[in-house]
C-alpha cells in the first residue's frame, strides 16, 4: 500500500494516514520515502550509548538494503539497527504537515533533536518547490564526484519501492532473514 496522493491538494487518504502515524508512534527507526522527490527522510529515534537522536535526508534506493545502508553511512558511530519502519508518502509536503505526520516524527523525537527534524524537513519542502537538486547535506546512495553528481547505483530510483508497515527485523550482518 503507498500513501499516493491523487488529490489536487496533494493530500492522502485519511485511512493510510492512521496506518502511518501508528507505525511512526511504534517504530525505533522510520523511514519516509517521498518518491515525487527522490529523497527519504530518515528519524531514527534512538537515544544510547551517547549518540542522541538524528534526522536527515538520503537519496532514495530502491531497496530496504540500500535504505538502511544510507542510515549507517550517515550515523556510523551508531551501532547498527534491529528494527525500521519503510513507509511511502505520495503527498505532497504541505500535506504531510498538515494530515499531522510531521508533529507525529517531531513527537517522537526529544525537544533537542527537532531543530534538526524541522532543518530536514525544510530541504524536503524546498526540493519540492525548486528545481530537482539537492539541498543540503544528503546521505549517498550513489558515487559522488567533485561536481556533485555521480552514477547512481544499479536499481536506484522510485520505481519499485516497499512500503513496509510492519518493522523489518535484520540479522547480525544487517540483511533481512532469507535475502
Amino acid at each position: 500500500m503507498t500513501a499516493k496522493s491523487g488529490d489536487p491538494t496533494g493530500d492522502v487518504p485519511s485511512p493510510t494516514v492512521r496506518t502511518i502515524l501508528r507505525a511512526i508512534r511504534d517504530a525505533e527507526a522510520i523511514l519516509i520515502a517521498f518518491p515525487r522527490l527522490e529523497r527519504a527522510l530518515v528519524v531514527d529515534t534512538r537515544n544510547d550509548d551517547g549518540n542522541r537522536p538524528a534526522t536527515f535526508i538520503a537519496r532514495l534506493g530502491f531497496n530496504a538494503e540500500q535504505q538502511l545502508q544510507a542510515a549507517r553511512t550517515a550515523r556510523p558511530d551508531v551501532p547498527p539497527m534491529d528494527q525500521f519502519v519503510m513507509l511511502t508518502w505520495g503527498g505532497s509536503t504541505r500535506a504531510f504537515a498538515e494530515q499531522g505526520v510531521l508533529p507525529a516524527v517531531l513527537n517522537r523525537l526529544p525537544p533537542d533533536s527537532t531543530q534538526e527534524a524541522m532543518a530536514a524537513f525544510e530541504q524536503l519542502r524546498q526540493r519540492e518547490r525548486g528545481p530537482a537538486k539537492a539541498v543540503g547535506p544528503v546521505a549517498p546512495l550513489s558515487t559522488e564526484t567533485e561536481g556533485g553528481e555521480g552514477e547512481e547505483e544499479e536499481g536506484s530510483g522510485d520505481q519499485g519501492i516497499d512500503m513496509l508497515m510492519t518493522p523489518t527485523t535484520l540479522d547480525e550482518g544487517g540483511s533481512r532473514p532469507g535475502s
